[in-house]
């Protein structure tokens, strides 16, 4: 059965009225569709693994400390994410500095981009269905209001995944 034919799960009087259940169930739902378009068994079905490769694909070279900083993930996640990438071929670790053997930074590979440029396409089909009936003004009130209650969640010191 396709997303689109099953009902909405029930509702909660005491959280009918509350907007962030409405946006984890949103998260979800897009998550799933994601999930359900996204091709094998490899690494990139792993929860985490489109984050660390959407940031590699904005801050290419970067450290694994930087990774976990900018993701908002635990170390071992991105650990355990950036070795099954590695082994697929989707990223490749080099020691840019010959006097720190410890300094090693992440790299994508070209099949890296190359999924990268498809998730992103796939994102953004999903992203017009999502939209589909609001007006610019509503998507507007959108662009302006979820960051907001993002930044209180990060702001909050309690973000990690």
């Amino acid at each position: 059965m396709k997303y689109r034919e099953r009902p909405a799960p029930p509702k909660r009087a005491e959280l009918s009225d509350n907007p962030i259940k409405f946006c984890n169930e949103i998260a979800r739902l897009f998550r799933n569709r994601m999930r359900e378009q996204e091709q094998g068994e490899g690494v990139m079905t792993q929860p985490g693994a489109h984050l660390v490769l959407s940031m590699l694909a904005i801050n290419d070279g970067i450290n694994q400390l930087e990774l976990v900083k900018s993701t908002h993930l635990r170390a071992p996640t991105v650990s355990v994410i950036l070795q099954k990438m590695e082994s697929e071929g989707v990223v490749e670790r080099r020691k840019d500095d010959e006097n720190d053997k410890r300094s090693v930074h992440v790299y994508l590979t070209d099949k890296g981009r190359k999924l990268d440029l498809e998730h992103i396409s796939r994102i953004k089909k999903l992203d017009t269905i999502a939209m589909e009936g609001l007006s610019e003004s509503e998507k507007e009130v959108l662009m302006k209001t979820l960051p907001k209650i993002r930044d209180n969640l990060l702001l909050d010191g309690k973000s990690e995944q």
